[in-house]
């Protein structure tokens, strides 16, 4: 969407998964981290067996939240550097050029979020936790 590539793009048979499993998967997690704020996020459901109707113990959702929170974090937070590159968890990167500024500008608008989706889940792992250890005192 407006990017200027050197090489050729990936096929259809390959790209298509690829982004499917993305797309599937970042549903799953984001709808997980809604369970730290709803109440289905304290009560194992029914449907589950063994666990079904069980509380969830504080730890066993902070801790993955947190942990998860900062490899996000890490994955989607990066410091520029200046001459069109940024320092990131796999090294250092060219920016991509885009055909104009537009472009550009959308890009950035809808990749913005993820930066705060790290950040956003340690706090709420915390909270999580702060909140269910008083309410259990």
């Amino acid at each position: 969407m407006g990017q200027v590539h050197d090489g050729e793009m990936p096929d259809y048979w390959l790209s298509v998964p690829y982004v499917l499993t993305l797309s599937v998967l970042s549903e799953v997690l984001a709808l997980l981290t809604i369970g730290l704020v709803r109440g289905w996020g304290e009560v194992t459901p029914r449907w589950i067996p063994f666990l079904g109707g069980k509380p969830v113990r504080p730890l066993a959702a902070a801790v993955p939240a947190v942990v998860g929170g900062l490899i996000l974090t890490a994955l989607f937070s990066s410091i520029p550097l200046g001459d069109g590159r940024r320092l990131g968890l796999f090294g250092v990167a060219e920016n991509v050029a885009y055909v104009n500024a537009g472009w550009e500008t959308l890009a950035a608008i809808c990749v913005a979020p993820l930066a705060l989706w790290g950040p956003i889940t340690i706090v709420l792992g915390l909270a999580y936790h702060h909140r269910r250890k008083v309410t259990k005192v």
